[in-house]
C-alpha cells in the first residue's frame, strides 16, 4: 500500500502540467498538497510545440531553470502550406524574448513533477484515483487505488483539482464530459530519425544543425481534405514527430489494404511519402520502427467546469484541436487558476462559490477563444461567441495581433474578425510575418 495520508489540504489528481503548476503553487503558499498520478514518470506522450507563453507559469513556481537546462529544442516560429500559400512567422518578431519548445512531453512532464515534488508536494505515482464523493458540506473525499493491488483507500481534501488528462476522473464519473461533434477527428503519428527542418526564411537544414539553426513548427494541409486535414513536424532532440489530424468521415472513405493499427500504420507512412514538402524532408529519414500511436474523438468539453470543491484543469476540463499549440498553455493556466481559486477560498470561506463562477467565466472564456481560433466560421454556429469576444479584449494589443496572424494562416481564421477588436476603423493587420514563394531545398 502506498504511503497516501488520511487527509490534506487540497489533492491534485495527475501529475502533467494541468496538475504540477497548482500543486506546486499552493505547496509554495503554505498548503498540505497531495498530487496522485496512475503513472510514473517518466511516461510517454506525443511529441509536442510549446509557445513561450509558459514562462509566465514556470516562472511562478521557480521551475525555468531546471526546463532550461533540460536543453530543449529551441524553436524558433512557425512555418504553414495551406492551400499552396507559404506563411511564416517568429515569436522574436513579436517581442518575444525567450524561447518557444519543441519538448518530449515525458521528459518535459517529469522536470515538472520533480520540482512539484521539490516544492513541497507530496508526489504519489502509480496511485489512480477511482472517484470523488462531494456530498459533504466541509470535505471532499477521495478513493484511490494504487496500481496493481486491490486494496484501496480515501483521502479526505478541503479541495479537489482534477488534472486527469483525458482520463478526466471526476468529468467522466459525474457526466459532465461529451464529445465536440464540430471536432470529430483521429490524429495519427509517428517519428522518424534525422529528418530535415524548416529554418527562417523558408531554408531547410539537416537535422544535425538543430542547435545552431533554430527550427520552425512545419504545418501543412493535406489535400482534399477542405478546411480541416492536417499535419504537423516538430523537430525534437533525437527524432521528429510527424503526425496527421484526419477527419473520422475521411476515414471511413479510405480503402486500407488490412485492418487496425498496422493498416493506419501504413497509411500513415503512405501519406508522408505523397504529400508535397513533408515527403522531401523526410526523403533521407529514417522511420522509427514501434513509433507509431493513434487516437480517436480526441476533441471534447464538460458542461461545467467546477463543482462543490473541485476544479477542472487542462485536458480534463476540455481538449481542442492542437492546431496552434495551446494545449500545455492552456493546462498551465487553467491550473494556476484553480490554485488562485482555491487560495482565495480557504482564505476567505464565504467567497468559495463567486470564486468558483469565476473560475467557471475565466476558463470557459480561454477554452472558447481556442475553440474558436480552431474552427472554420462555417462550423461554428455563426461565428465567435460574446465571451470568446470579451477574453479577447482583456488581451494584450501583441496577443491579439498574435492571434490574428497566425489564425490566418490557415482557412480556419474568418471567427478572429469577431473576436479582435477593430482600431482606427479597420481590422488590425500586421508585418510581423513573411509570405514565401518556396521552400529553398
Amino acid at each position: 500500500m502506498k504511503n497516501v495520508p488520511k487527509s490534506c489540504d487540497v489533492v491534485v489528481i495527475g501529475g502533467g502540467p494541468g496538475g504540477t503548476i497548482p500543486a506546486a503553487t499552493l505547496a509554495r503558499k503554505g498548503y498540505d498538497v497531495v498530487l496522485l498520478e496512475k503513472q510514473r514518470h517518466p511516461r510517454y506522450a506525443v511529441g509536442e510545440s510549446i509557445i513561450p507563453h509558459i514562462w509566465k507559469y514556470t516562472d511562478g513556481i521557480g521551475a525555468s531553470e531546471k526546463l532550461l537546462a533540460a536543453n530543449f529544442i529551441r524553436k524558433a516560429g512557425g512555418t504553414v502550406v495551406w492551400d499552396g500559400a507559404i506563411r511564416q512567422m517568429s515569436f522574436a518578431s513579436f517581442g518575444y524574448d525567450r524561447p518557444a519548445l519543441h519538448v518530449e512531453r515525458e521528459d518535459f512532464d517529469k522536470v515538472l513533477l520533480d520540482h512539484t515534488r521539490d516544492s513541497g508536494v507530496q508526489v504519489l505515482e502509480e496511485v489512480a484515483v477511482v472517484g470523488a464523493d462531494f456530498t459533504n458540506d466541509d470535505k471532499a473525499v477521495v478513493s484511490y487505488r494504487p496500481v496493481g493491488d486491490d486494496a484501496g483507500g480515501t483521502i479526505d481534501a478541503k479541495y479537489v483539482i482534477d488534472a486527469s488528462g483525458q482520463s478526466a476522473v471526476i468529468a467522466k464519473q459525474y457526466g459532465l464530459r461529451f464529445i465536440d461533434d464540430a471536432f470529430r477527428f483521429m490524429s495519427i503519428w509517428g517519428y522518424f530519425k534525422g529528418s530535415k527542418y524548416v529554418a527562417l526564411g523558408g531554408e531547410v537544414q539537416p537535422f544535425e544543425n538543430l542547435r545552431t539553426v533554430p527550427p520552425t513548427t512545419f504545418v501543412s494541409s493535406l489535400e482534399g481534405l477542405g478546411d480541416w486535414g492536417w499535419l504537423w513536424h516538430i523537430p525534437q532532440r533525437e527524432a521528429t514527430s510527424v503526425g496527421l489530424v484526419l477527419p473520422q468521415d475521411h476515414m471511413k472513405t479510405v480503402k486500407m489494404s488490412g485492418t487496425g493499427q498496422a493498416a493506419l500504420e501504413s497509411y500513415f507512412l503512405k501519406v508522408c511519402a505523397e504529400t508535397p514538402y513533408l515527403n522531401r524532408l523526410l526523403e533521407e529519414a529514417e522511420y522509427v520502427p514501434g513509433s507509431f500511436h493513434g487516437i480517436r474523438d480526441y476533441s471534447y468539453r464538460t458542461t461545467q467546469l467546477s463543482g462543490p470543491r473541485f476544479f477542472l484543469a487542462g485536458d480534463a476540463a476540455a481538449f481542442v484541436d492542437p492546431i496552434f499549440s495551446v494545449g500545455v498553455l492552456l493546462a498551465m493556466y487553467s491550473g494556476w487558476l484553480a490554485a488562485w481559486v482555491v487560495d482565495r477560498s480557504l482564505k476567505n470561506p464565504s467567497a468559495a462559490e463567486s470564486n468558483r463562477r469565476l473560475f467557471e467565466k475565466q476558463l470557459m472564456g480561454r477554452i472558447e477563444v481556442s475553440r474558436q481560433l480552431a474552427l472554420p466560421q462555417y462550423q461554428s454556429s455563426g461565428g465567435a461567441s460574446e465571451l470568446a469576444r470579451q477574453t479577447v479584449r482583456f488581451e494584450s494589443q501583441r496577443e491579439q495581433e498574435l492571434m490574428y496572424v497566425v489564425s490566418n494562416f490557415t482557412t480556419r481564421g474568418d471567427n478572429v474578425l469577431d473576436m479582435v477588436p477593430r482600431r482606427d476603423g479597420g481590422q488590425i493587420t500586421s508585418d510581423r510575418y513573411r509570405v514565401l514563394d518556396d521552400i529553398l531545398f
